[in-house]
């Protein structure tokens, strides 16, 4: 049995401590991304936890323009913000838009679903992202959120996943209506613009 061989079967075997889970959805846990590094020793936990710059810097950029715009009545969530959203379900959301009358802040995960979610890359270990993205949505929305972006940075892609609507893929260059309520003024977000307006290269 040659090395890698021999490190995979001791992964499959092995216990998987905790602290490489990242969410648990429908009572499965989900373990970050790169995990296997981490158990056959190539790499440090914190190595594999953080996100990358690009995914980083896209967080924020999106965070100051978002909430520039943000009706007061919302909290803005960002640095993977905790949900809990029922038995077996902790989920993590990159940027969150909470109604504020229904949140308690403590040290706690958020108990509610935000009313809208952007996730920017899949950071689960998984051959199924489609899986994944579309099962964790469809958990959000069943808990209130109404509208998720799932930026996928290597395609420069954008899923729009929104209740009672179809599911659409546009590019990061198209106009993306993220919120429209009576008496409010539309948030709308052209990803490639806002890098260029915020001298991101990528």
């Amino acid at each position: 049995m040659n090395t890698k061989t021999e490190q995979l079967a001791k992964t499959n075997t092995r216990k998987i401590p905790n602290n490489l889970i990242r969410e648990k959805l429908r009572g499965k846990s989900l373990y970050y991304k790169g995990y296997r590094d981490v158990l056959s020793g190539n790499k440090q936990i914190e190595e594999i936890m953080g996100n990358g710059s690009l995914q980083s810097i896209l967080v924020m950029a999106l965070g100051f323009f978002i909430k520039c715009r943000l009706d007061k009545k919302y909290y803005l969530a960002t640095n993977e913000a905790g949900l809990h959203l029922g038995h077996r379900n902790n989920l993590s959301t990159d940027l969150g838009m909470f109604l504020k009358e229904k949140v308690v802040l403590n040290d706690q995960y958020f108990k509610i679903a935000p009313k809208i979610a952007i996730e920017i890359d899949v950071k689960i270990e998984t051959d199924r992202d489609l899986d994944y993205i579309f099962a964790k949505s469809e958990e959000m929305m069943k808990f209130g959120t109404q509208q998720i972006l799932w930026i996928i940075t290597k395609h420069k892609k954008v899923f729009i996943i929104a209740q009672n609507q179809n599911t659409q893929i546009v590019n990061w260059d198209d106009d993306i209506l993220l919120m429209s309520e009576p008496n409010q003024t539309p948030i709308i977000i052209n990803i490639k613009q806002l890098l260029e307006e915020e001298e991101i290269e990528y």
